[in-house]
């Protein structure tokens, strides 16, 4: 190939009035020339090739990701859907059972039982996120702060069952008490609980 380009150049030179050295010359250099031109195109193509690549996989890393998000997502709703169902199942036999039984009002300790199973695992890793929905949950039950202190107590884990471990039985009761240990527990700020 590249002696017919040569032959081709060479031609082209006599063409156009060149002869001796300076033709051979203007030929190599044209062959110079075209052979950098190629290179270029090469790297050029091999870089567009390599950067389509790493677009494709991090769209398919992107969408594998985004479609296992869905899915745990619908999971976790069904399962809380799941419990709740169970949960007002629970609290209503509870309360047909009690009622039979004694015609007093249900009593606290039956609602925060069927709270309990509503409330999530402890996770170190996500202290903040695990707070804040266990107190809208908790919020939706009209709790008490001695109510609310318990439930969390009582599912907690790791770093923050540690933390209410210094606590003296008679504060383990408050909720605002309990909460400052976590806080400080997990080095939460106050712009960051908001």
């Amino acid at each position: 190939m590249a002696a017919d380009n040569y032959k081709a150049f060479m031609d082209l030179g006599k063409g156009a009035g060149l002869m001796g050295s300076a033709l051979t010359k203007w030929a190599k250099g044209q062959l110079d020339d075209m052979a950098k031109q190629e290179k270029e195109e090469r790297r050029e193509r091999q870089n567009y090739e390599v950067e389509q690549r790493r677009y494709e996989e991090e769209q398919r890393r992107y969408e594998e990701a985004r479609e296992e998000r869905r899915r745990q997502h619908e999971l976790t709703l069904k399962e809380k859907k799941l419990e709740l169902e169970k949960a007002q199942k629970e609290s209503a036999e509870a309360m047909t059972v009690q009622q039979a039984s004694n015609p007093t009002p249900a009593a606290p300790n039956a609602l925060l039982s069927s709270i309990n199973s509503l409330v999530p695992k402890w996770t170190d890793e996500e202290p903040e996120a695990w707070l804040e929905e266990i107190e809208a949950l908790l919020e939706n039950y009209n709790t008490t702060e001695t109510e609310r202190a318990l439930v969390l107590t009582k599912r907690m884990e790791g770093k923050a069952k540690a933390a209410l471990c210094s606590l003296e039985k008679s504060q383990r009761g408050d909720m605002l008490e309990v909460r400052r240990v976590i806080v400080k527990a997990y080095e939460i700020t106050p712009e960051k609980w908001r």
